[in-house]
């Protein structure tokens, strides 16, 4: 591993993005609770503040009145004036284009549903998208182009990989296309890393340091935080939570392997089996209604199996990283709370270190559209790790 000093300069930029961080997330909203919290003398808290806001970056507002406390104190927030971010979704069935601001409110939304028949004209109506949200952003100043995208993907190289029933598209140099046609800077990550980071910075997430962030889709993939960071290694590579086996001589999966946990649990798999197994042709959500409201045994049967499969594969991730919380999202979100609660229980009863401390599973903040609010983290992260983009 190399040992890389910082210089002044980067210390400053890093000192930048964790002064912004802790106002956008309203972990800090006073001068002195920046300076407490992040070590900083006075003055140069003071300075940072200053430039953010002679830049429209923050803003100063009175704080609602409380009676009998005398002067209203001031607080610190992110300007309305500050710097917006697009957002960009791959998924194997639509795309989303998003522009949002810092604190990941959606302003504008485009998305172009992508099916077998028209896959090969999704980077252009992907295209379309993006200027479409570009043209209604107006005048707003830009900090650039977050990705998040289905995977299995690069980030080092802003590659998507090979990903399964992609319509044999693989190897997409997505970072490099983007920063070609548009001249922005232009981020990326998984599409369940973008949605962990979203949870920590502004969902369930925030109240812990180490959380597991299970999408259950077509496939299911994770986001883990370790530290209050994104778990990453050398390869640049992104955990792959659908593809842990869960019996070795099971179901044949679509990456060439046996048993992978969204063979049994992933929510097509499972709106299938419940579709034949009803013979009604509905949703996965509305499945899920109908268990919640007792309407079909049949129904309750089958997501309680697919609640013990889960249980089986997030256990294995529950021991490697030994997370405070697993967060359930995307259509996962759906499912009732009797199952999360079954889920929980199972967990905890089946991991390594059950006695020691439990495990809690909640949903997701984002209800089922974690993925497409949190696509722009991968650009956030670097603004709040003091990347200095120009807009």
């Amino acid at each position: 591993m190399k040992d890389t000093g910082l210089n002044n300069t980067s210390l400053k930029r890093q000192n930048r993005g964790l002064v912004l961080k802790l106002i956008a997330t309203k972990e800090c909203v006073s001068r002195i609770e920046l300076a407490k919290r992040t070590g900083l003398s006075k003055m140069a808290a003071t300075h940072i503040i200053g430039e953010f806001l002679e830049d429209r970056i923050i803003e100063e507002r009175e704080a609602l009145p409380v009676k009998g406390k005398g002067r209203n104190p001031i607080q610190l927030c992110i300007s309305p004036h500050a710097p917006k971010m697009i957002g960009v979704h791959i998924f194997r069935d639509e795309c989303s284009v998003v522009l949002c601001d810092l604190q990941l409110n959606v302003l504008t939304r485009r998305k172009s549903v992508v099916t077998e028949e028209n896959c090969d004209r999704m980077f252009e109506r992907l295209y379309g998208d993006i200027e479409a949200v570009l043209e209604s952003a107006g005048k707003e100043r830009l900090y650039g182009i977050g990705i998040g995208s289905l995977g299995p993907v690069d980030t080092r190289k802003g590659t998507i990989l090979n990903p399964p029933n992609f319509y044999g598209m693989r190897d997409i140099e997505i970072v490099s296309m983007l920063k070609k046609r548009y001249g922005l800077p232009v981020f990326f990550d998984s599409q369940y890393n973008c949605a962990a980071l979203a949870e920590k910075y502004y969902g369930n997430g925030r109240d812990v340091e180490d959380f597991l962030f299970a999408g259950i889709a077509n496939g299911i993939g994770s986001g883990v935080i370790t530290n209050g960071q994104i778990n990453r290694d050398f390869s640049g590579f992104t955990s792959e939570l659908g593809h842990i086996s869960i019996d070795w001589q099971g179901n044949l999966c679509s990456c060439g392997r046996r048993g992978c946990l969204e063979t049994y649990a992933g929510s097509r798999v499972v709106t299938e089996r419940l579709a034949r197994i009803t013979g009604k042709e509905l949703e996965f959500w509305e499945f899920c209604r109908m268990a919640e409201e007792n309407r079909d045994r049949r129904v309750h049967e089958v997501l309680a199996d697919m609640t013990e499969k889960l249980a089986c594969g997030i256990t294995n991730a529950v021991n490697l990283y030994n997370p405070q919380k697993v967060i359930i999202g995307h259509e996962g979100y759906w499912l009732p709370r009797q199952y999360l609660n079954a889920l929980q229980k199972q967990i905890n009863e089946q991991k390594l270190l059950g006695g020691y401390h439990d495990v809690k599973v909640e949903k997701s903040r984002f209800r089922e559209n974690t993925h497409m609010i949190g696509c722009a983290c991968s650009l956030l992260a670097a603004i709040f790790d003091g990347e200095e983009l120009k807009y």
